[in-house]
């Protein structure tokens, strides 16, 4: 595909200053000769795309590759294996072929693979692809994105769930393309299957549409890896860390988190009913043992209970106010939406009033009290470090607090010593299975 540049690329054939050592990659046993050439194509590109991003030089090094025609174009494992088709490698230019390997190893960095757990794994992939594409064009100068790559205009500046809800709402109408490279043009409905959620059912859509390729599909192809194929994801999760962070450190990709105060502001909409609680009955009790209100014979409870002849006896109504810590860290940008969004459903569970809302990053941004419809749309302000430890301090002094609602990723500080109320801490989809908290309550959220 011919493409138009703005930027001048990689020049292929000489050397820039600074590329980044690539540990060679070795053919299987038998190789043919154009096998050879395509993986000398491949690891010189890995090279030279970590001249314009640098950030994602510990992630080429640290890759495994290899030349595969059991899936249509190319893909990657949170194993850090990517697989290529010889003969989707062999028909791109140099300068496409890096765009591709540098759209794989942005998936590693932006751990695609553990925020698509919980929701429809392709449809998640494609709005990660959109991003990523968008990104990439910026970045590398393209004025379309090659390969019959994924192509959303502006989508870097969007949260992969917003575009996850634009896909639904607009399934039968938006376009999109059959797999992610080398797709044919076609709707989202058709792409990813009824409802536009990742389940093809009608031929179009296949199980190789994507290029996130799973652990399962892993174990398949290289059944001899599997022992180890936790213990190399580990690694690349690591490795991923280390590139966002420097990612961050040079201001290479907007919306990653930061090390300092942010001091930016703007005006969210919230994203109701996105996210629902595997653990609701958790949620419940919670939200019920810190809400104020005696219990009344007046107002039986909905409860059900096994006899019908019990009567259990209700909370009786009244405003109140629940005390929420809201992350505004850089890695929280795209969660931020829906996280306001979860506020306002749970204030309708319990007869909030209103919620006091401590925006924090590693500073309180802003504290205010809200009522829960005004969370519809809302000035955030931060987008900079990661220490709750201020937010979660002020409102241990203050007396009338009994307890907290903590929204985060779970990627930050926070006080090292169990605090004077009870803290329910709330995670996104996709946060880190190893935030273990030692004090308070830990309940993540799923995409509905």
């Amino acid at each position: 595909m011919a493409t138009k540049r703005t930027a001048k690329p990689p020049v292929v054939g000489s050397d820039p200053p600074g590329l980044t050592p690539i540990a060679p990659l070795t053919p299987h046993a038998g190789a043919a000769q154009d096998d050879l050439q395509q993986l000398k194509r491949i690891e010189r590109g890995l090279k030279l795309l970590t001249v314009p991003m640098p950030y994602l030089a510990g992630l080429a090094a640290a890759l495994r590759f290899s030349l595969d025609d059991r899936i249509p174009t190319m893909g990657v494992f949170a194993s850090g294996r990517m697989i290529a088709n010889p003969r989707f490698a062999a028909k791109l230019k140099d300068d496409e072929l890096i765009f591709v390997l540098a759209h794989e190893l942005l998936h590693l960095a932006l751990r695609t693979h553990d925020r698509a757990r919980g929701s429809h794994h392709l449809e998640f992939n494609y709005a990660h692809d959109y991003i990523i594409n968008d990104i990439l064009r910026h970045e590398l100068g393209f004025t379309t994105v090659p390969a019959g790559g994924l192509d959303m205009p502006g989508a870097r500046d969007k949260g992969a769930e917003e575009i996850v809800l634009e896909m639904r709402r607009n399934a039968e109408n938006m376009k999109s393309k059959t797999q992610v490279f080398d797709g044919q043009e076609t709707t989202v409905r058709r792409a990813l299957g009824k409802g536009g959620k990742g389940e093809p059912s009608d031929g179009e859509g296949t199980a190789d549409a994507g290029d996130v390729l799973d652990e399962k599909r892993e174990r398949e192809l290289f059944p001899d890896d599997a022992a180890n194929q936790q213990a190399n994801a580990e690694k690349m999760r690591e490795a991923a860390e280390r590139s966002l962070a420097l990612a961050k450190a040079i201001g290479a990709i907007k919306g990653m988190r930061g090390f300092g105060d942010g001091g930016q502001s703007q005006v969210v909409t919230a994203l109701r009913g996105l996210y629902r609680t595997p653990r609701q009955i958790v949620l419940q009790r919670w939200l019920e043992s810190v809400a104020p209100g005696e219990r009344t014979f007046n107002r039986p409870s909905r409860r059900p209970v096994e006899s019908p002849d019990v009567v259990l006896p209700g909370r009786r109504r009244q405003g109140w106010i629940l005390n929420v810590v809201l992350d505004t860290s850089g890695s929280m940008n795209d969660e931020i939406p829906r996280a306001l969004g979860a506020i306002a459903d749970f204030c309708d569970t319990v007869a909030v009033d209103q919620v006091r809302l401590l925006q924090c990053d590693t500073g309180v941004t802003a504290d205010d009290l809200v009522a829960p419809m005004d969370l519809a749309r809302y000035e955030i302000t931060g987008y900079g470090g990661s220490d709750l430890s201020p937010a979660m301090v002020r409102l241990s002094e203050d007396a009338q607090v009994r307890a907290v609602a903590i929204i985060t990723d779970g990627d930050i500080a926070f006080p090292a010593e169990a605090m004077p109320y009870d803290v329910l801490w709330v995670l996104p989809p996709g946060a880190s299975a190893d935030f273990q908290p030692p004090y308070g309550r830990v309940v993540q959220m799923q995409q509905g």
